[in-house]
């Protein structure tokens, strides 16, 4: 699910293309205040603040503009950025750029709750128009699908309160994780490339590997950790931090592989991710996107120089 959701990692089995992309963590378990969800799919819609943007709409395919809408799968496991709030509705950070975004556009944005890995595959085949789950722009999910930039997140380490353990993670190859049992959430960058990059570390120092629990989403990691079952998690910054507010998790070291968010759109879409890219921009001018940010407590990792494809690594 997506610092810098780094973006988590997605095989992807489209024409026959096999890809691994990597995301940051996901921070979820059941979220201070509620209930974990269920997997039912579920949407919510509505348009976001802000006058249209005639420039921005004149660059939506046609298909889409005839439809009003514009369809984007999430995982809504990872609050603050996507989550379900009591009543089943998809909320977050995201989902409101995302609004801010299709009203820019003049269109709606309907929200639909997908399974992490499958989100790149399913705008390939064009069964999603886009993909805003955290998802961290790298250079090889940009071989499969275009990245719209538009945060700044990394990865975070997250321990029950008190730090039983006495952690340290000061880097991606601290050797204080070397032997325990860490939770991730599958198709992340946690868990590949992290993990495995953590472990040679390990190895080196002959000391024992790190032993992975991968589990499909992060509210099933959170419990995980919440009953003994891992001894920490490794999340995107945006969730650990959040989690670490509830009080029952604690965030240790600071974020590390800090890489940009990216909103997935097929390559066959070009048109719209060059309207979505003017949307954000406009955006980031009026200051729709920081009090966004703001208002989610996210805002050191503003991103005013959105683009297309930006990945670095």
């Amino acid at each position: 699910m997506r610092a810098g959701r780094t973006s988590r990692a997605v095989i992807v089995g489209a024409a026959g293309i096999a890809l691994v992309l990597t995301a940051a963590g996901c921070g979820s378990g059941s979220k201070p205040g509620s209930s974990s969800s269920g997997s039912t799919t579920s949407a919510a819609s509505s348009s976001g603040s802000g006058a249209v943007d005639s420039a921005a709409a004149a660059l939506v395919p046609a298909a889409i503009k005839s439809k009003g809408t514009i369809t984007i799968a999430t995982d809504p496991s990872y609050p603050p950025n996507e989550s379900k709030d009591q009543n089943g509705n998809i909320v977050g950070w995201d989902v409101d750029m995302g609004n801010a975004i299709a009203a820019k556009l003049g269109l709606k944005a309907n929200f639909t709750e997908v399974t992490f890995d499958d989100i790149v595959t399913g705008i390939s085949t064009n069964k999603y128009d886009a993909g805003m789950s955290s998802i961290t722009d790298n250079k090889t999910r940009e071989g499969v699908d275009d990245f719209v930039t538009y945060f700044n997140a990394g990865t975070k380490l997250m321990v029950p309160k008190g730090n039983p353990k006495n952690l340290t993670d000061n880097s991606p190859t601290d050797l204080s994780l070397c032997g325990l049992t860490i939770g991730v959430e599958k198709g992340t960058i946690q868990e590949n490339p992290d993990i495995p990059t953590r472990n040679k570390a390990c190895e080196a120092a002959g000391k024992p590997d790190i032993k992975t629990l991968s589990q499909d989403t992060q509210d099933q990691i959170n419990e995980s950790l919440s009953s003994g079952r891992c001894d920490a998690v490794l999340a995107d910054s945006p969730v650990v931090d959040y989690y670490a507010k509830s009080g029952n998790f604690q965030a240790v070291g600071d974020l590390y592989s800090g890489a940009p968010y990216g909103i997935a759109i097929a390559k066959s879409n070009s048109g719209l991710s060059q309207a979505f890219l003017a949307a954000l921009k406009d955006l980031v001018a009026d200051g729709t996107y920081h009090q966004l940010t703001t208002k989610y407590g996210i805002q050191a990792g503003d991103y005013t120089t959105p683009g297309l494809n930006q990945a670095t690594s």
